[in-house]
């Protein structure tokens, strides 16, 4: 029962990063394994407030994730298809692209060098599929490796880890990642997916930072609780970086 629980709560979580409330997602998860039902049930079923079912009903059904029919002079509802997600969040692409090309206008500029603080585990996610969308095709990203392995737990957790594996493919990105002696057995496993390949660095000191090096720009990876994640932009300290990241590359080994 608490795994269930859990469980739900998870996917809430997730189904509000596509624009659905939590009581919106806590009555479309109850309609999902049932037909055409009344709101007495799901009233149970979720332990909300009538008015917040009947609220959140109408807002699915404006959605287009819900629907009724009338039995007997009474509203019954279902859900319809999750694939509805995907049009909500390409409706959402296309306003914010909208929305971006008119806001482009009233912008100063961009700095030569900018800083950005990203913390928890959404947003650490959500930014790195930022920067992963910017990082141009057939290009390298340069990891200076911590010692936790938070950065695949998190995304993972995050049911992000396959996508970013696809997106690297994809895009023919590939990573070098400098790591630690401890670390040598899950680089050897990381390095069968053609897109990663690794080197020992000999007294590589780890913690619980990790430095990713892009293509205009860096990532202070902190992962503590919460993940911290710092980016600076700037084509010059990412080349700095780079030559940084070359000269400790020279000196590892298999």
């Amino acid at each position: 029962m608490s795994e269930n629980i859990d469980k739900n709560v998870a996917m809430e979580t997730r189904l509000a990063r596509v624009g659905l409330s939590e009581k919106e997602s806590r009555v479309y998860l109850a309609l999902l394994p049932y037909r055409d039902i009344g709101t007495s049930k799901i009233i149970r079923m979720t332990g909300l407030h009538g008015q917040f079912v009947y609220d959140a009903l109408a807002k699915l059904e404006e959605k287009g994730l819900a629907r009724h029919v009338i039995q007997n002079g009474r509203k019954k509802f279902s859900a319809n298809t999750p694939n509805r997600l995907l049009s909500l969040i390409e409706e959402k692409k296309l306003a914010a692209n909208a929305l971006a090309k008119e806001l482009q206008d009233r912008y100063a500029g961009e700095r030569e060098q900018d800083i950005e603080i990203f913390q928890g585990d959404s947003a650490f996610a959500a930014q790195q599929f930022e920067l992963l969308k910017r990082q141009p095709n057939d290009t390298v990203i340069c990891v200076i490796a911590s010692e936790t392995e938070r950065y695949q737990a998190t995304l993972e957790a995050e049911g992000a880890w396959d996508d970013y594996l696809q997106i690297l493919r994809e895009k023919n990105i590939k990573t070098r990642y400098l790591g630690s002696e401890k670390q040598r057995e899950r680089l050897q496993t990381l390095e069968k997916t053609e897109q990663w390949t690794y080197r020992i660095l000999p007294g590589h000191a780890t913690g619980l930072m990790n430095t990713d090096i892009w293509h205009d720009n860096i990532t202070l990876n902190i992962f503590g609780d919460p993940v911290l994640c710092i980016t600076v932009t700037g084509k010059e300290i990412a080349n700095g970086y780079r030559e940084f990241f070359e000269t400790l590359w020279n000196l590892s080994s298999k």
